[in-house]
């Protein structure tokens, strides 16, 4: 009897308990592949999908670092993204990030993720930049080679303090 009390309870219960949802991983080197090669149209939903959602990018090739922009203590690393020549801007505010931006010199490589704010030239960029990307936040996870092995890449190969 008591066997079925905890059963019933314990069914009842985790009924109640939200399952725990991570946001899928997206990958952003393929999110500027497919853009560079849409049209007009297909950019226009790529924009509606894409905004605000979380990606991951790899093999990203520092062009410039811009101190205080868009705000005092923020880091703007802009880059390219070698598959599409796209430009993505790296908008880092935290500190670890941070502490990483401050070692990068031009032609670095890095690794990162964050939400996608604007894509295109969308929202606040006209159309002056049709081939910008912004991520903002976006932090830093390592610095990166330049582009992928031929064979299967080893994790302490790309970071060295992976364990």
């Amino acid at each position: 009897m008591i066997a079925i009390c905890v059963f019933v309870v314990v069914g009842l219960g985790l009924e109640f308990v939200p399952e725990g949802i991570a946001e899928p991983v997206r990958n952003g080197n393929e999110l500027a592949l497919a853009w560079s090669t849409n049209n007009a149209a297909g950019k226009q939903v790529m924009r509606q999908q894409v905004t605000g959602i979380f990606h991951t990018f790899r093999y990203l090739r520092v062009t410039a670092i811009k101190k205080d922009q868009p705000v005092t203590g923020a880091v703007t690393v802009m880059t390219i993204e070698p598959s599409s020549d796209m430009k993505v801007a790296l908008v880092i505010t935290k500190q670890l990030s941070l502490d990483l931006a401050n070692g990068l010199t031009t032609n670095d490589c890095v690794s990162a993720y964050g939400r996608i704010k604007t894509i295109g030239g969308g929202s606040g960029h006209g159309g002056e930049a049709p081939n910008l990307m912004v991520v903002d936040p976006a932090l830093l996870k390592h610095k990166d080679i330049n582009a992928p092995k031929l064979t299967k890449e080893l994790l302490n190969e790309v970071d060295p303090t992976a364990h």
